[in-house]
């Protein structure tokens, strides 16, 4: 019977810590952001060619015969990554009287690809000649390699913008980080430079210069979010 006692004595001795052990921990979210910008290297172009004819089949025949012309004439400049993008059929018409009349078919056929930066220009032009009425939009990339780079210092840069956020919050308020619950990376998508060309291809066609195309920086971002105990 005299164990019982001492049982209960060793138990109660262990309450305080159970209970400190059980204690929740109190944790402060940050989320830290870093930037990076990269040289583009390469022209993303779309472009390619409208036509119109009363008939369906004319209008197909048309558009085939114009891209085929500029596909082939993208081929021999090897440009990289070509591929269709769309091709369109659709009734065209007109209002007469107040009364919708079916006056013919325009199509549309277009196609994208990539190629150097000191060759956009004269690729452009070469695509014009070749056929091509319709340029929807060029994009400037840079090279794989240096986006992964960038996107590494990115990371680094978001770790310390976020591990700064909690010394400075932590500190005012006259406490201390304990450790790291969690890390949550969240790469932002690496836009292209996009822009919209409307250009007069008429005119391109017959310029003796070469179409200028400048390229810039593309943004390499990422966000870093840190779950600190303190």
């Amino acid at each position: 019977m005299a164990l019982l006692p001492l049982a209960f004595c060793l138990a109660s001795l262990n309450l305080p810590a159970f209970a400190q052990e059980m204690k929740p921990s109190r944790v402060l979210t940050v989320t830290g952001r870093g930037d990076r910008m990269v040289q583009t290297t390469k022209a993303q172009i779309q472009l390619g060619v409208v036509a119109e004819a009363k008939t369906a089949q004319e209008t197909q025949a048309a558009i085939a015969v114009k891209s085929s012309s500029i596909v082939a004439k993208l081929q021999e400049l090897k440009v990289e990554q070509l591929q269709t993008t769309s091709i369109t059929l659709n009734p065209k018409y007109e209002f007469t009287n107040n009364r919708q009349i079916q006056v013919g078919f325009t199509g549309q056929s277009s196609v994208s690809f990539r190629v150097p930066l000191e060759r956009s220009g004269a690729t452009l032009d070469a695509a014009v000649t070749a056929g091509a009425n319709r340029i929807d939009q060029i994009g400037f990339v840079a090279p794989d390699e240096a986006i992964r780079s960038a996107r590494n210092s990115a990371l680094q840069d978001a770790v310390k913008d976020a591990q700064s956020q909690a010394d400075a919050v932590l500190s005012i308020l006259s406490l201390k980080s304990q450790s790291i619950r969690n890390i949550q990376v969240n790469n932002a998508p690496s836009p292209q430079a996009n822009v919209n060309y409307n250009l007069d291809v008429a005119a391109m066609s017959k310029s003796a210069a070469s179409t200028p195309v400048l390229g810039g920086e593309q943004k390499i971002q990422t966000f870093v979010t840190l779950e600190i105990s303190y």
